[in-house]
């Protein structure tokens, strides 16, 4: 008789909710990844989003300076620069902020604090395949609006705003946003101020923001990388795609095939994609070896 326990531990085993670790700056070579462990505990109420205004931010961006190293990114003739992530965390502990999320992982040796914290810190594996998709797949994002969706340190939407978008950076951690995504993304040039926005919280609550705060605002394009690791995000995630996207707007979404652990994947985001009947995709890349990792881009039907 075939022993599914023993199949499913071994499944278990092969694919891990693994990502690269944080001082990973380069994903061409294979890389051991480190073991990430998502505390399952559930929050009474998802965070309201709110749009935070970059008003101490020079002081901030100072104050990190002292503290962290700097990383930088090449990636199609542009140089991405960023602070080191341990480095953050160690900052922030100097700082005694008991009450931060970032903290709150970091005590719980956690990645993952369902709708506490949702792992802004770490630069994740997939961000680099979106880099690379934009090095080998030009897009012209020169005078486009962005969405940098989950944006956590925000390498991503800085490579927009190299590229001459205007971009709105989110990601569900206030403390994310103000300790790193402003950091970064003034640390590049801070130029760039002029042409983001940032917003925290949950992605039901960012909608409405958006809608109520600009009306008729829509995006060219929603960049987003490693947001469905938790089926139970879906229908959120969904309704920024559909509330959001210009008719004729993109959505590129970079994740891994599979989630095991917490559930979710891209053959899961498809399946839902096609119930809801509004989007259609195309894969615009597979990996080829180490954990399965994909590339999709997604239109109105």
């Amino acid at each position: 008789m075939f022993n599914w326990l023993f199949f499913i531990a071994y499944v278990r085993k092969m694919f891990k909710f693994d990502f690269l670790p944080d001082d990973e700056s380069n994903n061409e070579s294979e890389t051991q990844l480190n073991k990430t462990t998502v505390v399952q505990a559930v929050p009474a109420m998802f965070l309201k989003s709110k749009e935070i205004l970059p008003k101490n931010s020079q002081l901030v961006l100072q104050s990190v300076l002292k503290e962290a190293k700097i990383k930088v990114i090449q990636s199609n003739h542009v140089e991405i620069k960023y602070f080191c992530p341990n480095d953050v965390i160690d900052f922030l502990k100097s700082q005694d902020l008991d009450e931060e999320s970032i903290l709150k992982a970091e005590q719980n040796h956690s990645d993952l604090l369902p709708a506490i914290y949702e792992g802004g810190l770490k630069v994740w594996e997939c961000t680099y395949d979106l880099l690379n998709y934009f090095k080998e797949t030009p897009n012209d994002f020169k005078d486009k609006f962005v969405l940098d969706l989950g944006c956590g340190a925000g390498i991503l939407g800085i490579y927009l705003l190299i590229n001459g978008a205007t971009c709105w950076f989110q990601d569900y951690n206030e403390d994310v946003i103000n300790h790193i995504t402003i950091p970064n993304v003034m640390l590049n040039s801070e130029n760039f101020i002029a042409r983001s926005n940032f917003f925290s919280g949950d992605w039901s609550s960012f909608v409405d923001l958006a809608e109520k705060k600009y009306s008729n605002f829509k995006f060219d394009y929603i960049i987003t990388s490693e947001t469905i690791y938790n089926t139970n995000y879906y229908t959120k995630l969904h309704l920024v795609f559909e509330k959001l996207l210009k008719s004729d707007g993109a959505v590129l979404l970079a994740a891994k095939s599979f989630y095991f652990g917490v559930g979710g994947g891209v053959h899961l985001f498809k399946d839902f994609i096609d119930s809801k009947k509004i989007f259609q995709y195309k894969n615009c890349w597979k990996s080829t070896e180490g954990v399965r990792r994909e590339i999709l881009k997604l239109y109105f039907l």
